[in-house]
């Protein structure tokens, strides 16, 4: 497994969970559901896809001290 990975393996499993949840919101519960619990699961469903990717994209963010390596040549 990438060292990079292992550091922040509560972000890649967090954000993975977040997003799976808000799908099934989406697809599985909200087309079951009438009239405004139907928009309130759609809404949380898709709120919460988007934030399990951002959780995903805060795994693949640098370290600010490594942000601009430079690599010399030889």
């Amino acid at each position: 497994m990438n060292a990079a990975i292992k550091e922040k393996k509560a972000y890649w499993i967090g954000g993975t969970i977040t997003a799976s949840f808000g799908v099934g919101l989406v697809r599985l519960l909200s087309p079951e559901l009438a009239g405004v619990q139907s928009a309130v699961a759609l809404i949380a469903g898709f709120t919460l896809v988007i934030a399990g990717i951002a959780i995903i994209a805060c795994a693949t963010r640098r370290k600010e001290s490594e942000a601009f390596i430079t690599m010399e040549k030889d």
